[in-house]
């Protein structure tokens, strides 16, 4: 099943890409079979890594980060099949672009909290969207923006 991506935020979702409470998307749910937490990375940039468990019946893995400060946005992956035609994958790279949650309004990195409401689904923020001249992402003149993250 789908965690999250291009849907409304679920409340676990709502709550980590907000505050960082991350107890709500640890609650046991259909299909998944296990969770697990990487070391924060204190500075901005860096890298951390974490180890989890996938079989012939859990070869999907979504994960997300907080980005610190901003009103609702995250990167990360949402059920990628780790097994393909019945072949684990050796290695993957992934670069990702920042995501909004729909839940809160603010289009820079400390804007004051700003309930969307109603709420609106999660979307990819790319170098023209959303398109507010003060956007902490807005380049309209980049065809796109330098990637945000990596997960290996």
């Amino acid at each position: 099943s789908r965690t999250w991506s291009f849907q409304k935020a679920s409340p676990g979702v709502k709550a980590f890409s907000e505050i960082g409470r991350g107890d709500l998307l640890e609650a046991p749910g259909p299909g998944v079979f296990d969770e697990f937490v990487a070391p924060a990375i204190p500075t901005g940039a860096g890298r951390t890594e974490a180890q989890f468990f996938v079989d012939g019946n859990h070869s999907r893995v979504s994960l997300m980060s907080r980005i610190i400060p901003s009103p609702d946005w995250f990167i990360g992956i949402d059920s990628f099949n780790l097994c393909v035609d019945g072949n684990w994958l050796d290695t993957i790279t992934i670069e990702v672009d920042p995501l909004d949650a729909g839940t809160d309004n603010g289009f820079t990195f400390t804007a004051p909290n700003w309930a969307t409401s109603p709420q609106g689904v999660i979307y990819r923020i790319t170098s023209r969207y959303p398109s507010h001249p003060a956007g902490s992402f807005y380049y309209p003149y980049l065809k796109r923006l330098p990637p945000i993250a990596t997960f290996q």
